[in-house]
């Protein structure tokens, strides 16, 4: 039990010390997101429009809210011990991924590297808010194992922009390729780990469930 908590304070501190460094480097080291534009070629003119950038930092604070809402439900509440803060806290989280969703489907055409992280990036919106809204039907009708099942799946997309981030340095300064390059297979690399990460602990969980019966 003692071990449990610490795991999730640990859990805690990680998904804060991580969203204070997203709006520390957005919003306030790099406002107009000269870094990130840079390398967007061919469409600097139209990314560098101000709704851009609003639509980034409203993507950005909505992804923030996703992060630190998500893991306080997983950590902190729960359905059975805290049920009213929980509930407020996962509404939080919906209307988070909606924000994340909704700003995407703007900043998703003028992806770096062109028409395939487009698609990628637009899928996933689709398939998170499928899972989302899955986990929030699930719910409602009482089925608290699968509803756990779905917001995991959904969770898991909260960590795109880390593993985004580190497969495009591996493939930069590792594989030595184009960022353009390097950036398009991380994204779509980054949401086939996730899948297929969150089902394989699924899985795993649902036969060391069936041994145990």
């Amino acid at each position: 039990m003692l071990r449990r908590r610490y795991l999730g304070d640990a859990a805690i501190g990680i998904a804060l010390a991580y969203a204070l460094y997203m709006l520390f480097s957005s919003l306030i080291a790099d406002p107009q997101d000269v870094s990130f534009l840079s390398h967007k070629v061919g469409i600097a003119r139209h990314v560098n429009h101000p709704i851009w950038i609003m639509m980034l930092h409203i993507h950005i604070v909505a992804a923030v809210i996703a992060i630190v809402s998500g893991m306080l439900n997983w950590t902190l509440t729960g359905e059975r011990r805290q049920p009213s803060v929980h509930r407020m806290v996962g509404y939080l989280y919906i209307a988070s991924v909606l924000g994340v969703d909704g700003t995407s489907g703007y900043l998703a055409p003028f992806a770096t590297g062109g028409e395939l992280p487009t698609v990628a990036f637009n899928t996933l919106n689709v398939y998170w808010l499928i899972v989302t809204v899955l986990a929030y039907i699930r719910i409602r009708q009482g089925d608290v194992a699968r509803h756990r099942a779905w917001m995991l799946r959904s969770y898991v997309f909260c960590d795109t922009n880390v593993l985004n981030r580190a497969f495009t340095y591996l493939g930069g300064h590792v594989g030595h390729l184009p960022y353009a390059t390097a950036y398009t297979i991380a994204v779509c690399l980054s949401i086939v780990v996730n899948v297929a990460a969150v089902e394989c602990w699924l899985f795993a969980q649902r036969r060391a469930h069936r041994q145990v019966a």
